[in-house]
């Protein structure tokens, strides 16, 4: 068995973004040479997410919409975390949104059903952050 484990990092320009990652993940995956295993995709930040879903901007969208009015950024004062940091929105828009997938790799790709894309959800950005690529298999 082998595995390979990189990083990818960004930096957003909105504190609220979500970013399509899947042609970097299937990089790593081709250089890898790993033909049949598991890819694993891990957000490394605790208001940050890693999510499977259609690349179409006006779900994106809805999901941004949705998402504030779950967990508003604002009014601050609303969340005791925000005593310690103004970002308790983004820690629980993490949590809905789930921090890491995992998808199967079938002849050396990524085995995807209809339409299925990885992409990073970042919810308190404008600063760099980080996501784990694991994979294993032979």
């Amino acid at each position: 068995m082998k595995s390979i484990r990189k990083y990818l990092y960004f930096n957003t320009e909105e504190r609220v973004e979500l970013r399509n990652i899947t042609k970097l993940v299937r990089k790593v995956l081709k250089d890898s040479g790993i033909q049949e295993g598991l890819c694993l995709v891990n957000a490394m930040h605790i208001t940050a997410s890693v999510f499977i879903n259609d690349d179409e901007s006006g779900l994106h969208q809805d999901y941004k919409e949705w998402l504030e009015e779950l967990a508003p950024h604002e009014p601050i004062s609303q969340y005791a975390h925000n005593g310690y940091e103004e970002n308790a929105d983004a820690h629980l828009k993490r949590q809905i949104m789930g921090r890491e997938v995992v998808v199967a790799v079938t002849d050396g790709k990524l085995d995807f059903g209809p339409w299925e894309q990885i992409f990073y959800g970042e919810f308190d950005g404008q600063r760099e952050k980080r996501v784990l690529v694991k994979i294993i298999g032979e």
